[in-house]
């Protein structure tokens, strides 16, 4: 297999951090360096038809916007973005605007305003991620903490329920399960730490050691909602990708995991990014620019299917994001030149 390039929108001179997107209008959200955050509706990846929707409100964020999540079961859609300012904004089309019948709740406005700031960290956040019903928020940060927020159903209002703060260096990375209140936080300590909730509480339930680097992002497996099995994939600045298997847990709620899979070697450099595809592959990406998709064969045993070197020329790659566009695979990636490339995978 093969990966062709889609699309290369070029939207900024600065770094593209971080994407997430939205199948409710095919809508991508881009994080910058310019302190920006931009709004992309892919009208026909065949086509090659992309328009760029909005740039919100430029002044909210005082230095890097570094990553972006949108809220799951949203209506209408609202989006999170994490900033080094040690802040958090929530954006969305203004409460009460549309009739409950209006066509303009099942996609994004564009005229997306501001909700609420949310404040605490001490330090730049460096990622942002929903639960699964759009009902926590996990934000992380250089301060080495993660803290866990809960909101109303209209996402204006925000309460800290947690600060987790086990991480020993700057955390890099949060993302929870698809299905359940299980969250992972990557960190420049070299760990994945596994955290639950307990008593109104949460609590670390597993620490994944095994990395000879900074882990710089994880995601879980999208399995079904009825399926025991809890995997995760991780990749790490000593160049490899893992996968982690849930193995059980001890009456106390403290959960065991085994690395399960090393995958091969081929990055030669730090990986930044990896995603889990409801398809069931794997992509990686990073340091070298290089664009890598891997296949489970049989349990625990992964091959290469398809990678490109320099996805971005010689630029960094800092996110790749499995995407499904009118029920089409696809993959997304920001770099250091300012782009978001768009690649199909092809026989």
């Amino acid at each position: 297999m093969s990966i062709s390039l889609i699309k290369s929108l070029k939207l900024q001179n600065n770094r593209a951090w971080a994407i997430d997107f939205i199948s409710q209008g095919n809508i991508l959200a881009v994080a910058s360096e310019d302190h920006k955050i931009k709004l992309v509706k892919i009208t026909d990846p065949d086509k090659k038809q992309f328009k760029l929707l909005s740039v919100l409100d430029e002044t909210v964020h005082k230095k890097t916007v570094r990553s972006v999540a949108w809220r799951p079961h949203s209506n209408p859609p609202s989006l999170a973005a994490g900033s080094f300012d040690a802040t958090v904004s929530i954006w969305s089309s203004i409460p009460g605007e549309f009739e409950e019948d209006d066509e303009a709740l099942s996609s994004v406005d564009e005229d997306m305003e501001l909700l609420a700031i949310i404040e605490g960290h001490e330090h730049e956040i460096k990622g942002v991620s929903w639960s699964h019903d759009g009902i926590f928020l996990a934000t992380c940060s250089r301060d080495k903490s993660v803290w866990i927020w809960e909101t109303d159903e209209a996402g204006e209002d925000f309460e800290c329920v947690s600060v987790l703060q086990e991480h020993s260096q700057d955390v890099k990375h949060v993302s929870w399960h698809p299905y359940k209140y299980l969250l992972a936080s990557s960190s420049y300590d070299d760990t994945i730490r596994l955290w639950g909730e307990f008593d109104d509480d949460w609590e670390c339930v597993a620490v994944l050691n095994g990395h000879e680097g900074t882990v710089w992002s994880s995601d879980f497996e999208k399995n079904s909602a009825t399926s025991d099995s809890i995997r995760l994939c991780s990749g790490s600045d000593d160049s490899t990708v893992r996968v982690w298997k849930y193995q059980g847990e001890d009456p106390d709620g403290q959960q065991e995991w085994v690395c399960e899979s090393q995958l091969p070697k081929v990055h030669k450099r730090q990986i930044y990014s990896v995603s889990w595809g409801a398809n069931g592959l794997i992509a990686s990406t990073g340091s070298d620019g290089a664009l890598v998709v891997y296949k489970e064969t049989q349990p625990g045993e992964w091959e290469i299917i398809a990678q490109k070197e320099l996805s971005h020329q010689i630029s960094e790659v800092n996110e790749v994001k499995w995407i499904s566009v009118n029920g089409k695979d696809l993959l997304v990636t920001s770099g250091d030149d300012g782009c978001i490339n768009l690649w199909n995978l092809t026989q």
